[in-house]
């Protein structure tokens, strides 16, 4: 793609994204001295009378609402050769999809952000247009003095709420769209919007992308502890029959604004999910690899039981794992940040049956992770490292004090796969090492066997 000077006194500084029916770039307003988008229908398009009316009334939309939530249009005009292009308000922090892929959001930044986005929706169901492809990455972030602000964008696919039945054609990205949008000639109206925002607050709370029609995997489910009145919410603007939903997106959003307030509120990602997304992003680089076999079993290894001997990529860890749960390792280290903790990057390994699937909840996977923790804050009791149970139940709990190692350790047998957490140190001192075993069956045993048979080489 080659890219322009200038389009009219818009002087382009680089590329920013394209989509089926345009291209947008980042330019700078001279006369203004202000950065602006431009929005430009694809070359491919030029010639089709039906894509270019729908770009326009994008336009005519934005500019005639012209509100704080919705990205603006100040300028509209055409190419020499006849494609328009807009240009419109510049998002200098992203979009939303930015932010999900880091992981679930804080439950105040997920309630903030869908209230703000309700709020975009409900200035476009004011103004007569059901918007029909509310999702993250049309939710754009601007900085602004009093923090970030969000812009509802992308209305390539807004109709007038008058013309909302036989639409000759489905719209919308599935996942988020309704499912009376699936369907040609279908039926709609602004409660398409409402199951859209659904899913996105899906997203933000669980940091999963919502189910396709019907949902049965609740939010609770992937995120114990939020508020029973906002997994209601999602479930029911996610529901098959409209009639179900709420029934705009005011009402939404004041519900939304009503759980916020909730004083009781408890706003912190809980430590597994922050932890999950850690391994769901080093997941995209790990393959299953041939591991590194230095060394026998640890001499209290179950007889029978065959174990292999696995390193991080810089030596300091190594495990002693069954040899059966030794499929798939990811070496190259991992951060505290993910537990809600201080430090940088530092060495780690998980070991696994399947590394994509460990924090799964339904998963059956065995394996076995390995963090240093070179925070002191951290010491060796897991209350000041994990915030929360990773599952209902309570917890067994016993202190090790061993040949290489003191610490705590905690199991929980209601987890799937049974989930085995420790805090240990060196007993000749050093940084602590957090340590996670899940077993796809009870073997109490080996959760002793691997804590013998882990050890840690600071000096690499």
């Amino acid at each position: 793609m080659t890219q322009p000077e200038a389009f009219g006194r818009y002087r382009v500084i680089r590329h920013l994204g394209s989509g089926s029916f345009a291209t947008v770039w980042l330019a700078h307003d001279d006369r203004l001295d202000t950065p602006v988008a431009v929005k430009v229908l694809a070359e491919n398009w030029t010639h089709q009378l039906d894509v270019q009316e729908r770009f326009l009334e994008e336009a005519r939309i934005l500019r005639q609402t012209d509100s704080t939530w919705l990205v603006r249009v100040h300028d509209l005009d055409v190419l020499p050769d006849e494609r328009p292009y807009m240009v419109m308000t510049y998002a200098d922090q992203g979009s939303v999809a930015d932010l999900v892929a880091k992981g679930p959001l804080p439950l105040d930044d997920a309630l903030r952000l869908l209230t703000e986005i309700g709020q975009g929706v409900t200035v476009l169901h004011r103004h007569g247009t059901i918007h029909r492809d509310i999702k993250p990455s049309n939710v754009l972030l601007q900085s602004s003095p009093v923090g970030q602000r969000v812009l509802v964008a992308d209305l390539g696919f807004a109709k007038s709420i008058d013309r909302a039945s036989g639409f000759t054609a489905a719209a919308g990205t599935p996942g988020y769209m309704s499912p009376e949008q699936s369907a040609v000639g279908g039926d709609i109206d602004i409660r398409a919007d409402v199951y859209s925002l659904g899913a996105v607050a899906y997203e933000l709370v669980t940091g999963r992308r919502p189910p396709p029609p019907p949902a049965r995997v609740r939010p609770r489910r992937l995120r114990p502890g939020i508020p029973p009145a906002l997994d209601e919410l999602i479930m029911s603007s996610l529901s098959k029959d409209r009639a179900d939903r709420p029934q705009d997106a005011a009402t939404f959003t004041e519900r939304v604004r009503v759980i916020r307030m909730t004083p009781d509120l408890v706003t912190a990602v809980p430590w597994r999910l922050r932890y999950r997304s850690a391994w769901v992003r080093a997941c995209g680089a790990t393959v299953a690899a041939a591991l590194l076999l230095v060394g026998a079993a640890p001499a209290a290894a179950q007889p029978g039981m065959s174990f292999t001997r696995v390193s991080d990529v810089t030596g300091e860890i190594s495990l002693a794992v069954p040899h059966a749960w030794a499929r798939q390792v990811q070496p190259n280290g991992w951060s505290p940040r993910e537990l809600g903790l201080t430090g940088g990057h530092e060495p780690g390994l998980l070991v696994a049956t399947d590394v994509a699937q460990w924090r799964d909840s339904e998963a059956h996977t065995s394996g076995v992770f390995a963090g240093l923790l070179r925070t002191p804050a951290a010491g060796n009791r897991l209350d000041r490292i994990i915030d929360e149970a990773p599952c209902p139940g309570p917890a067994r709990q016993w202190r090790v004090t061993g040949e290489h190692w003191t610490g705590e350790v905690r199991r929980w047998d209601g987890c799937p796969g049974f989930f085995t957490a420790a805090a240990l140190r060196p007993v000749d001192g050093g940084a602590t090492l957090y340590l996670e075993i899940r077993q796809r069956t009870d073997q109490p045993q080996l959760i002793e066997q691997v804590i013998d048979g882990t050890r840690v080489n600071e000096s690499g």
